[in-house]
């Protein structure tokens, strides 16, 4: 009686994303979370009498929950495998390149919390939540982003 059903999945993806940064894994955390989540999602969904076409687009979303935020935390994890073979075969300095996905990432799952996962879960149509998301991703890269500059040609290059 505490946890709106709804709101499930947007809380599902954070506890995915932390287990995931943690722990450096995704698929780690994908096979922790599954087992416990899917059960729970169905328990609260039933206990709150909820429609069973509302049922399963709550479970489907915890799933894709799931899914996102054990990647996401993947990807941002200074410990995952993936994020320190990308460092080293770009010959970039590891810490670096942690701080430059950072941003990026987050920002992106900001967006998707905050103007997808809560409005969806509020019972905004979909099709309008996806398009005030990708507008909003939009207007950030254009505000905020700034212009690539390509590097001086070298010498040696010529």
């Amino acid at each position: 009686g505490v946890i709106a059903p709804e709101m499930l999945p947007g809380l599902i993806f954070l506890v995915a994303a932390a287990v995931s940064f943690s722990t450096g894994t995704s698929w780690g955390t994908m096979t922790i979370l599954t087992p416990l989540a899917i059960p729970l999602v169905i328990q609260i969904t039933q206990l709150n009498d909820m429609s069973l076409a509302l049922q399963q687009s709550i479970l489907l979303s915890s799933i894709a929950s799931i899914l996102s935020g054990a990647v996401f935390g993947d990807h941002c994890s200074p410990i995952s495998d993936t994020t320190i073979m990308s460092s080293m075969a770009s010959t970039a300095d590891h810490i670096d390149h942690v701080r430059t996905q950072l941003p990026y990432a987050t920002t992106v799952a900001a967006v998707c919390i905050l103007l997808g996962q809560i409005p969806a879960a509020l019972g905004l149509p979909v099709p309008v939540v996806l398009l005030v998301c990708v507008t909003a991703v939009f207007l950030i890269v254009r505000f905020f982003g700034r212009p690539v500059t390509p590097p001086a040609p070298r010498a040696e290059d010529a």
